[in-house]
């Protein structure tokens, strides 16, 4: 007797009656939780666009559109929303040409492990006048590839093109099963037209509980016992940490283990992974440290410090803990390690704070006691420092970054304690930390790579994610011009999710202009003051940008109007509007 098949899809999937496959694909980005597609349209997109209204119409729960002028506006948002949530949302651009628009917006999401879906569209397949999509538009031809994919490969997880309009329900369940399970990251779906606009009949709609992610641990317990007995013992320990606050749970953590055992913590604020006020938070420079350190423990870091300018010691034991410990994307990574533990920091700390404590005696409790007193003063003078620094530079002119940065601090600790911070200052980014303190898990995000044109784009999507906190963007003028400013604030005008935007304009790429005096000190752009490819030239009205688009935007040179234009722009954006203060500074 023949044996009936059994359809796997039983108890994972409910059946829907389409009419295109297009309605499977919007569907499905329903019940994968996705509030927000951001859009870049094209030839290729109309049959979301059109389902989209028709489900809506009929009373369907449909994802929010958010318009993006520039592609890399949308996936900067994705990334931003992400980052506040852990909540992958969709993007949605224009074949092998949007797809190259996305850009390093891309390198971003993979380094920072942002869970996103790209979709793209596809050139047609055919020319066959009786199938639905089918190429009807002189640049069908141009935009295919021998391998779309290809573009983007290296930065994604997985990626898929969809063949079946009956299996766009099950491929987006499983590129979101994907892009969440730890480490996340980004994944790519390509969708032709004559799929979309298929007539399938039914689909299988996933469901989001029954492809869940796969999330990692605690790690390796004897790992982690070696590591807390050496945390113990230690007696020049540091950590280092980068991305630990990608939750609360993580920071509270590290806050725990940290008292504990009078930790130094040295931060690089790709999140608030340590409450910049707390008496053991030493900084963010590793250097003086590693010298001495005995133990050093690495959490989230991509590039704890750089082995040209300084290093640990060679008899120190080295522990990491991380999403990806080992960094298997970045082909050349041999940082010295004695102990890798690929976990979860918020899991992995609390069973680590364990193990240390268990392996403590008296005399390390004395020793770790006064370790504390003096860590403490050390972080009060270290703060002292800084702030004499900044009001030495109060009335300089042109303004200082210190002070600017200064005066951020104030704006946020008077008047938006609240607030978010999404920081691309570039070189200016350590003088930020310095004085704009932050304690509240989520409420700093830097991109985690080095494409710049970023923090415009991801503001958006924080303040998607958190409407009813103020959103604060701090860039270079570069970072700003690379954001697509024009089209960043024009989607936030449209998407009704206002940011204030501060610029840190130094008038030229300081960034590039850094490693040149750096490798040739005494060469002929030192030695003239011209530095090729460096400078910007006189001001651009960068808060005339912000007006052609209904934006607020005011230029400051005084300062003492920094303070004054800062509550301005603040009040601005509680009003609804989007808002740029360009502060020009000394030129680099």
């Amino acid at each position: 007797m023949k044996e009936t098949a059994v359809d796997f899809r039983s108890g994972m999937a409910d059946w829907r009656p389409v009419e295109e496959g297009v309605d499977a694909f919007v569907w499905a980005l329903v019940a994968q939780g996705v509030r927000y597609l951001f859009l870049n349209p094209g030839t290729d997109t109309f049959p979301v666009q059109e389902a989209i209204v028709r489900l809506q119409e009929q009373g369907h729960p449909v994802p929010e559109v958010v318009l993006c002028p520039f592609e890399g506006v949308a996936l900067a948002a994705a990334h931003g929303y992400y980052a506040a949530t852990l909540e992958p949302q969709a993007v949605l651009v224009h074949v092998d040409v949007g797809t190259q628009n996305l850009g390093c917006m891309l390198h971003n999401a993979q380094r920072a492990h942002i869970g996103v879906l790209v979709c793209a569209g596809r050139a047609p397949y055919t020319t066959d006048p009786e199938v639905r999509g089918t190429r009807d538009d002189y640049i069908h031809w141009l935009q295919e590839q021998l391998d779309q994919h290809g573009i983007v490969r290296n930065y994604v997880k997985w990626d898929y093109e969809v063949r079946r309009p009956d299996l766009l329900g099950e491929v987006v369940a499983r590129a979101f099963q994907v892009a969440a399970t730890q480490p996340p990251g980004p994944v790519y779906v390509t969708l032709p037209r004559e799929v979309l606009m298929a007539r399938p009949g039914q689909v299988a709609i996933f469901r989001r509980q029954r492809m869940p992610p796969a999330r990692l641990g605690a790690g390796d317990p004897e790992a982690l016992r070696e590591v807390g007995r050496r945390l113990a013992k230690a007696r020049r320990p540091v950590v280092l940490t980068g991305a630990t606050g990608r939750t609360a749970e993580g920071l509270q953590a590290l806050v725990r283990l940290a008292e504990a055992l009078a930790l130094p913590v040295v931060e690089w604020r790709d999140r608030v992974n340590f409450p910049a006020d707390h008496p053991l938070h030493q900084g963010y420079d590793p250097r003086p440290w590693l010298a001495e350190a005995d133990v050093v423990l690495v959490l989230d870091h991509d590039v704890p410090y750089i082995p040209t300018l300084a290093g640990p010691r060679p008899d120190a034991f080295i522990a990491q803990i991380d999403l990806d410990p080992v960094k298997g994307t970045i082909p050349l990574w041999t940082y010295p390690l004695d102990c890798a533990i690929q976990a979860d920091t918020a899991q992995a700390l609390p069973l680590l704070l364990s193990c240390a404590e268990e392996a403590l005696t008296a005399a390390d409790r004395r020793r770790i006691a006064e370790r504390g007193e003096a860590l403490a003063a050390r972080h009060r003078e270290q703060r002292q420092d800084w702030e004499r620094q900044a009001q030495a530079k109060a009335t300089a002119r042109p303004i200082a970054p210190e002070w600017l940065a200064h005066c951020l601090g104030r704006l946020l600790a008077e008047r938006a304690p609240d607030a978010v911070v999404v920081d691309e200052t570039v070189t200016n980014a350590r003088v930020l930390f310095r004085h704009v303190s932050t304690t509240r898990p989520g409420s700093w995000f830097k991109s985690g790579g080095s494409g710049l044109g970023w923090a415009l784009g991801a503001a958006l999507g924080v303040k998607l994610a958190q409407p009813e906190r103020p959103v604060i963007a701090a860039v270079g003028d570069g970072s700003f011009v690379f954001g697509s400013p024009l089209a960043a604030l024009w989607s936030a005008q449209k998407a009704g999710a206002p940011f204030l935007t501060v610029v840190f304009d130094n008038g030229g790429y300081n960034a590039t202009k850094q490693p040149l005096v750096a490798a040739y000190p005494e060469g002929d752009s030192v030695r003239t003051g011209r530095y090729v490819g460096v400078e910007l030239g006189p001001p651009l009205r960068y808060d005339l940008v912000a007006q052609s688009v209904g934006a607020y935007g005011e230029r400051v040179e005084d300062p003492e109007e920094v303070m004054p234009a800062l509550q301005r722009g603040l009040e601005r954006v509680r009003c609804g509007q989007p808002a740029v203060i360009d502060v020009l500074l000394a030129p680099i």
